[in-house]
Parts: C-alpha cells; sequence; structure tokens
C-alpha cells in the first residue's frame, strides 16, 4: 500500500469481525468498546507476527460482512496523522471515517479510521499524544 511504504508505516494489527454469538467460543473474555459499541478482543499471531483484533457485529459495525475488515498502523503522533490525512485527501485516495478517539485498548492508543478508495478501511494508531 501506497502510504505505508511513503510514512514507513508498521503493522500494528489486523482486525476481523466475528458474528455477535461467536464471542462465547473463546477462551478469553473480550473488552466492551463504548465509542464502538463493538465487543473487541486482541491475540497475538505468530503466523501473521501481530496481533488479531477480533471485533463483534455490533454497533458501528452491525453491517459489516464477517472476516477480515481492516489493516491498524503505527503512525508516530499527531502530526504524522495530520502529514498522512493531507496526503490522502490531496490525492483522492479516500475520506476520513472518524477523528482521533482514544481507544480502550491497551494495543491501540488514540486511533483514527479511513474509507481508502483502494483498499477499505484503514485504521492508524497514533502512538505518541504529543511530543
Amino acid at each position: 500500500m501506497i502510504i505505508k511504504e511513503k510514512f514507513d508505516l508498521s503493522l500494528n494489527h489486523i482486525g476481523i469481525v466475528i458474528d455477535k454469538n461467536s464471542q462465547n467460543s473463546f477462551r478469553e473474555n473480550f473488552l466492551f468498546d463504548n465509542i464502538q459499541g463493538v465487543h473487541i478482543l486482541f491475540k497475538f499471531s505468530e503466523h501473521f507476527d501481530c496481533f488479531i483484533e477480533y471485533l463483534t457485529n455490533e454497533g458501528r459495525a452491525k453491517n459489516y460482512k464477517l472476516g477480515f475488515n481492516h489493516l491498524c498502523y503505527n503512525v508516530k503522533n499527531f502530526d504524522q496523522l495530520d502529514e498522512i490525512h493531507r496526503f490522502i485527501i490531496q490525492n483522492d485516495l479516500g475520506i476520513r471515517l472518524t477523528l482521533p478517539e482514544k481507544s480502550i485498548s491497551e494495543h491501540c492508543n488514540y486511533v483514527s479510521f479511513y474509507q481508502l478508495k483502494i483498499f477499505n478501511i484503514i485504521e492508524f494508531n497514533i502512538i505518541k499524544s504529543s511530543d
């Protein structure tokens, strides 16, 4: 993906939508994200060498198809996110879906979602709130 290479971003996690009722088949407990209205669980995948975020199809995700949903990339700070935002808008690559919001997960800090024309949904995890 052009944004990943241009801004030298590392993968934080892969987002997978699961049926709300299937969370019972996991041994771990899901957290409820009040902002998104979904239950989430992060599990590390040796195969992908990153975390997999399982999110239930409810709240914001109630109309999402089951299966792969998004990639999340780490960005250094809000300034880098602003650069990425300008690049996306100036090159007509997509739109921002959410302003940065504090994540309830220990795996993310502040996150912002974008709908890209060439890839679908990308999440950016802002590692540092300020310098």
